[in-house]
């Protein structure tokens, strides 16, 4: 089917700080659309000011789906956000409007591409049992125990990439196959197939810029109380140890100022670093997306254009 025949969606990619949400609310203002929050951690109520969670009143003004639908003693995955959007794209549709992708979790996007892996799902007892495992036996067991069952898998990682390392063994634990032979046997109901996406990014080429803006922002997140907000969520959720939440760029930097691993200067310094990183994460796997149009912080009324000629084919 041609794309002009197709219900058209829109994405708004861009590394954390770029603006990509006060982007999104002016195209709201100007045509028929509704956001669809592309973030691991503002799906999680009461993580407000670690995330830069719009305020209530921007929510409440322009609402955004995936936002606040879970509790932080819970954990929401790739499998939940991919399930949720398939029906949020119908509803939206439903209305005439446009539905807009925006965020800067750029794994949930690469679902949205290119379908959801026939992997199965979470198990915390199997979890904790490889925690204790890596206690008893150091740092890098658990990476040499995927390494003896999925050298190739294992030669993709990094040594302390504990999320994958983990969830690679869970796989294996639960199929008895491992990442390698599994990875690419997916669902074929791609939205590549069924709409037509328009992918849009916003990238400073001066890095600068961004490194400012998150300066900036990361010193408002602290002064606004994003320690008294983890001491309430710690306080109110028990959060297990595995838990995202606690591996999240500021919520994990608050904790161990919380429990006086660091000061107050290593406290601001160490989100900082964890902040760039991400960024620069982000950015390099928009480098490597294919069919991204991307435009400077300046250029953004270029992606307002192009957002309206979507909104013409609904």
């Amino acid at each position: 089917m041609d794309n002009i025949l197709k219900k058209p969606i829109a994405f708004i990619l861009g590394p954390t700080a770029s603006g990509k949400t006060d982007l999104a609310i002016e195209i709201c203002d100007s045509v028929p659309a509704e956001i669809i929050s592309v973030d691991s951690v503002m799906v999680y109520e009461d993580c407000n000011i670690g995330s830069a969670k719009p305020s209530k009143n921007i929510l409440e003004k322009y609402p955004h789906h995936l936002v606040d639908i879970i509790k932080p003693n819970s954990i929401y995955s790739v499998s939940d956000f991919y399930q949720s959007s398939l029906e949020l794209i119908d509803e939206i549709h439903s209305r005439d409007k446009l539905p807009i992708f925006v965020g800067g979790t750029m794994m949930y996007f690469r679902t949205l591409i290119k379908g959801l892996d026939t992997l199965p799902g979470r198990n915390d007892d199997y979890r904790s049992e490889l925690e204790e495992l890596k206690k008893q036996n150091g740092d890098q067991y658990l990476f040499e125990m995927l390494a003896s069952i999925d050298a190739d898998y294992a030669s993709t990682l990094n040594q302390s990439d504990d999320k994958r390392i983990i969830r690679a063994l869970e796989v294996y634990k639960f199929t008895g196959e491992n990442m390698t032979s599994l990875l690419g046997k997916v669902d074929k109901n791609f939205l590549s197939q069924k709409y037509n996406i328009k992918q849009l990014g916003i990238l400073d080429e001066d890095r600068s810029i961004l490194h400012k803006r998150i300066e900036q922002r990361l010193e408002t997140i602290i002064n606004d109380g994003l320690v008294e907000e983890v001491k309430n969520i710690l306080d109110k959720y028990k959060i297990a140890d595995g838990h995202p939440i606690r591996k999240s760029v500021n919520y994990k930097q608050a904790i161990s100022f919380i429990k006086k691993e660091i000061d107050e200067d290593e406290f601001f310094n160490t989100a900082l670093f964890a902040t760039r990183q991400l960024a620069k994460r982000q950015i390099t796997w928009m480098r490597s997306w294919d069919n991204l149009e991307i435009f400077e912080n300046k250029s953004a009324s270029k992606i307002k254009e192009t957002v309206k000629r979507l909104v013409s084919s609904l």
